[in-house]
């Protein structure tokens, strides 16, 4: 009777979840033996949305295009020891500090941190121990407007080398009647310390497996760029975007502008709205569908998977190849301890960061 009883109630919880329209999965176990677990979120509409718990990974969004055809266009890897593998961040979280921090260390208020450098000198997207590497503790929610999942992670005091225990939490909101997704960010700190996050999604408007952006037009309300040394670090100076392959202020293709660009795109843009507004910041088109970003971060780092090369095979048995997606990660400068001029990316005890992206999806 009792294994009868709590039989029907897992059921009936079960039932519960999925009439909310949040569906999880077992999604594997990681090498350390820890459980991993998919949730499949999906609104009124029909848009779907996907993540894993490994790195608060997404892993997929079907989205609808003008003749209403449901496609995925967020690139993923087949399976947990895919993403264990990889060094690609693929729709992970980044964090404790998103992008360059030269020479690995900064100072604040006096107080030098040195952090963990890579082959280049360099602190990188919280390497050799990120936060996308790591499982993160999730409870799922189900509200009148969307549903989604609320993710956790305590970072303690010295990990990755900075200064005070973090507690972070990132929320997957998918909104019920609209083909928009959100992610917030909340964290405080135990000490003074920096901090920066973002989400390293990639993304193709036509299909993740589509592998380029020829069909892709792109419109960001960004009047500057930073300036960037040879090692991608920012020198200090916010460039005019005008006249350059970084004025997307009219829409305009990447594609035709890559041969302008060594490397390809790898650039922080400097938003025009003030610092801490949330406002909508972008609108991408390409193959009958359209994507409004929104944010409250002041620059986004646009790039291009430059580094994809064809070794890593994606969710739908295609190759990956450089130049076939693109990632728009909203977040602070680079390299913002170092540079007085730049938005303060500080975090002191008894503050509250707080942070919010969205990405409307409509048909073109």
């Amino acid at each position: 009777m009792r294994a009868a009883f709590f039989a029907a109630l897992l059921a009936a919880c079960a039932h519960a979840s999925a009439a909310s329209g949040i569906r999880t999965e077992a999604y594997g176990v990681t090498q350390a033996g820890q459980p991993v677990e998919k949730v499949v979120l999906e609104n009124a509409r029909g848009m779907q949305l996907a993540y894993i718990d490994y790195g608060a990974t997404l892993v997929a969004a079907e989205v609808a295009d003008k003749h209403g055809k449901r496609t995925n266009v967020i690139l993923s890897l087949p399976d947990l020891a895919a993403f264990e593998r990889t060094r690609g961040r693929y729709g992970a979280v980044i964090g404790r500090y998103a992008g360059r921090i030269a020479n690995a260390r900064y100072t604040l208020d006096g107080k030098t941190v040195q952090l963990p450098a890579n082959s280049k000198g360099m602190a990188i997207h919280g390497d050799p121990d990120p936060y996308d590497k790591r499982v993160w503790r999730r409870q799922d929610f189900a509200d009148k407007e969307s549903i989604g999942s609320i993710y956790r992670l305590h970072s303690p005091d010295g990990d990755q080398g900075f200064a005070g225990a973090l507690d972070l939490t990132v929320t997957y909101r998918l909104l019920r009647k609209r083909d928009e997704f959100r992610i917030e960010y909340q964290a405080t700190s135990s000490a003074p310390t920096v901090l920066n996050l973002t989400n390293h999604v990639y993304l193709n408007l036509a299909g993740a497996a589509a592998n380029t952006l020829q069909d892709h037009r792109f419109q960001i309300a960004a009047d500057r760029y930073l300036e960037t040394d040879a090692l991608r670090i920012p020198t200090g100076a916010l460039l005019d975007v005008a006249g350059t392959p970084f004025d997307f202020r009219r829409a305009a293709s990447v594609s035709a502008r890559l041969g302008g660009v060594t490397g390809g795109y790898d650039h922080s843009l400097v938003l025009a709205k003030p610092v801490g507004a949330y406002a909508p910041v972008a609108t991408i088109t390409a193959a009958g569908r359209k994507l409004v970003v929104g944010t409250s971060e002041p620059s986004v780092q646009l790039y291009t998977v430059n580094g994809f090369d064809g070794k890593e095979i994606g969710s739908e048995g295609v190759a990956y190849q450089r130049f076939g997606a693109f990632a728009f990660e909203t977040q602070h400068f680079p390299d913002s301890p170092n540079h007085a001029g730049f938005p303060s990316t500080a975090l002191y005890p008894g503050q509250v960061f707080r942070s919010r992206t969205s990405f409307r999806f409509m048909t073109d």
